[in-house]
């Protein structure tokens, strides 16, 4: 419900006596014109876990202004379709990262690094040929398959 001339809080539940609650809409904010889908909002959740975010009462207040602010949801969406359209992996989410190091380095190999090279941010997406997807990862393709042209050599 929209109050002209402006009605403060008071005001407008004297208004609507049968009405459970109200709340104020910030200036410039717009009420989305749809319901918040279940898909946008596992995208959301999604999104918020690969950044980091597991704190319960921080979801749920992105969840909540997503459903109620048409920019904030628009931003959200956008972040979200952004992770989902990257195709690139980290090296915490490959079988090949064991105790922190990389089983595959070597110099010269699909990872040309030292042996033993530990990567200084496994949390970092990337593309690597040496990738090779844990039981976690919902797309089971190794680096080779994900990018056949990132590492050419010779005939290969």
């Amino acid at each position: 419900m929209a109050f002209s001339p402006a009605a403060n809080h008071a005001e407008a539940l004297a208004g609507y006596p049968s009405a459970l609650a109200a709340e104020p809409i910030e200036p410039g904010r717009r009420q989305p014109d749809t319901l918040l889908a279940a898909e946008e909002e596992t995208a959301i959740q999604t999104w918020l876990a690969s950044i980091g975010e597991n704190d319960t009462s921080m979801i749920v207040e992105v969840i909540e202004r997503c459903r109620h602010d048409d920019g904030a949801r628009a931003y959200y969406l956008g972040r979200a379709k952004a992770i989902a359209d990257d195709d690139r992996r980290c090296c915490s989410q490959c079988g090949n990262l064991r105790g922190g190091v990389c089983v595959v380095a070597r110099p010269g190999g699909r990872v040309s690094a030292i042996v033993g090279y530990r990567p200084a941010s496994p949390d970092m997406p990337q593309r690597c040929a040496g990738y090779a997807p844990n039981a976690n990862d919902t797309n089971q393709r190794t680096g080779r398959e994900h990018w056949p042209g990132l590492i050419q050599k010779g005939g290969e």
